[in-house]
């Protein structure tokens, strides 16, 4: 939002009842404030302004300052803090970690996406619980806890797990850098330790003769005061050139010190590696031979007993976490840093040499894993290793194979037919077939007597027949042909349908069953997205649907709620080809219950 110039239009001191308001809306959006940080924030007697301005692409916003430096923004009544504001508490949002290369992305208008997101540990449905769409939340990078940016989630926890940590995480509203910081007084990130790396605080006051006459922790490696002096940093290998400030070399400037503000941290992590290591990692860290082995059989399961040929190709970060982390016993800790092979990336190529699958780059810098040999022979004798999550499959077998419903067309007795039927002991809103129907017409006017012997086509109506088949202005009907007195007496009828599921008793439901309706609508700048309707009607799980689309095809893949108020799977593309192909196939669902099967692109369907 701040990337480019704003205007301001007014700017003005804040009134004390005015800082109550805005004190009390920032507690209100953000109750872990103490009453202390709030005052801290927003003081009673400190220089406070508020500045109205006027972004780039015409958003009104509310920045109040103190002492200059903008601390709040108000944005369509939401309360964000600034960078500066979080550099004091970094704790006041939720945090993404993420990895110092990052930042030149997002500093160039990028959002940070859910793959560049370092989480310690497998994610789980509990690792972003906290998270809705829209909290407001802060970025910071591995090694220092200070944040560097501001935004929204852009979608909940919840949704996170279930796209398997893919796509947008993060919409960018405010990133160090940009011009709402440099309306302040464009200072530097201090470095503020993470709680779990001990060694770090070392390695700040390592660098103490370097920094001590700067107000806040330097991010870069500077050694003297010399302009258009090359120094040699001391934890990268790379040149940084000071020369005087100017706005250019400001922001260059500020991306490297960025980038260098967590490499410097981690320098401690190894030097504990090489030297001590801390009694908490002594117990954790596995020896390398044993994490090979026990992620070699975490592989090797994951092949036998999860990876299906339809899942292919498949990223090999999704293999790894929905595959792969499910076979590791629930005592042990599955770490690729821990094996010999560092990244996941190495192992795989080394069981690609070992002929287990075949890796390939489909798009630029991602991998996936496009064959398998489920026909391995080291694959044979392998069994989940003991306290796995997933056990070996009983005899009932644990997962459920889905069985599509019987659904039978049926016609529902009405008063008007209840003459006809009264006799075989049928009564109003009974429920026949069509055959059902037919075999009662025919039995009624052979036992009448009612067809025509000259025309064994025709049959002669009764008063019962005619009361019920025809209609005003036809009294001189005397016959109608056998089909047209069958079609008649059934419009005189009900639609209803009988569904019956495996093991379930049958339901009967009144008008036609709701077939799965498959739309392609254009959403932006010429994006197209496939929705699917009304799975529900046939037992389908959506979430369980739409997660095998995802894994399948490598596409965004949603369950949201539609204008109609239902339930739909929402797919990012023209995917009506493939969905078709799923449904037919794998569920078994007849052709006729699908609406919109023929949208399909050409040329992708036989």
């Amino acid at each position: 939002m701040f990337l480019k110039p704003f205007r301001v239009k007014t700017q003005t001191s804040i009134k004390g009842s005015d800082r109550k308001k805005v004190k009390s809306t920032l507690q209100n959006c953000y109750p872990s404030l103490s009453p202390k940080d709030a005052s801290d924030i927003v003081p009673n007697k400190a220089e406070m302004t508020i500045a109205k301005i006027n972004t780039h692409s015409g958003v009104n916003v509310l920045v109040y300052c103190v002492e200059k430096n903008p601390v709040l923004l108000d944005v369509d009544g939401v309360i964000f803090p600034t960078v500066y504001t979080l550099w004091k508490y970094p704790d006041l949002l939720p945090v993404f970690k993420t990895h110092p290369p990052v930042f030149t992305k997002l500093a160039g208008g990028a959002d940070l996406m859910l793959p560049g997101v370092v989480v310690e540990g497998e994610v789980t449905p509990k690792t972003f619980a906290h998270i809705n769409k829209g909290t407001v939340c802060s970025i910071s990078l591995v090694g220092n806890r200070s944040p560097v940016a501001v935004g929204t989630a852009a979608m909940s926890g919840s949704d996170m797990f279930d796209s398997a940590m893919r796509g947008k995480g993060i919409h960018v509203l405010h990133i160090l850098g940009d011009e709402l910081w440099a309306f302040g007084d464009k200072s530097k990130p201090p470095v503020i330790p993470e709680e779990s790396q001990d060694p770090v605080t070392d390695s700040a006051s390592s660098h103490g003769d370097e920094s001590k006459d700067s107000d806040t922790a330097q991010v870069t490696n500077s050694h003297g005061p010399d302009q258009g002096e090359e120094i040699q940093g001391t934890q990268q290998e790379t040149a940084v050139e000071e020369d005087i400030p100017s706005e250019k070399d400001d922001d260059e400037e500020l991306v490297l010190s960025a980038d260098k503000m967590s490499l410097e941290e981690e320098v401690p992590k190894h030097e504990t590696e090489e030297g001590e290591v801390s009694k908490e990692e002594t117990e954790d860290q596995a020896p390398a031979e044993s994490m090979d082995d026990l992620f070699k059989l975490c592989f090797q399961c994951a092949l036998k007993k999860s990876l299906k040929p339809v899942d292919l190709p498949i990223l090999t970060s999704a293999f790894y976490k929905v595959h792969m982390v499910k076979f590791c016993p629930a005592d042990k800790h599955l770490d690729v840093k821990k094996t010999s092979f560092k990244k996941l990336s190495k192992f795989l190529k080394e069981m690609e040499k070992l002929g287990y699958v075949k890796v390939k780059e489909l798009t630029k810098g991602v991998e996936s894993i496009i064959e398998m040999k489920k026909d391995h022979p080291e694959l044979r004798h392998i069994t989940p290793p003991e306290g796995a999550a997933v056990l070996e499959p009983t005899s009932e077998g644990p997962t459920r194979q889905y069985e599509p419903p019987r659904i039978t067309d049926m016609l529902s007795v009405t008063a008007a037919v209840v003459p006809l039927v009264k006799d075989l002991g049928l009564k109003k809103g009974s429920a026949i077939t069509g055959t059902e129907l037919r075999n009662i017409v025919n039995e009624y006017v052979r036992k009448n007597n009612l067809q025509d012997e000259s025309n064994k086509s025709m049959v002669k109506l009764d008063p019962l027949l005619a009361s019920i088949v025809l209609g005003k202005g036809e009294n001189d009907v005397t016959q109608l042909r056998w089909d047209d007195l069958t079609s008649r007496i059934a419009n005189k009828m009900q639609n209803v349908y009988k569904v019956e599921f495996p093991g379930q008793a049958p339901v009967i439901r009144k008008g036609k069953i709701e077939e799965i309706s498959l739309n392609v609508f254009q959403r932006g700048s010429n994006k197209k997205v496939t929705t699917v309707d009304n799975l529900e009607v046939f037992d389908l799980d959506l979430k369980e649907i739409a997660h095998e689309i995802q894994i399948t095809i490598q596409c965004s893949c949603t369950v949201s709620t539609s204008s109609s108020n239902k339930t739909q799977v929402v797919i990012q593309g023209n995917q009506i080809a493939f969905v078709t192909d799923l449904l037919t196939g794998k569920y078994r669902i007849p052709k006729k219950y699908i609406k919109g099967w023929e949208k399909a692109p050409k040329g992708k369907r036989k």
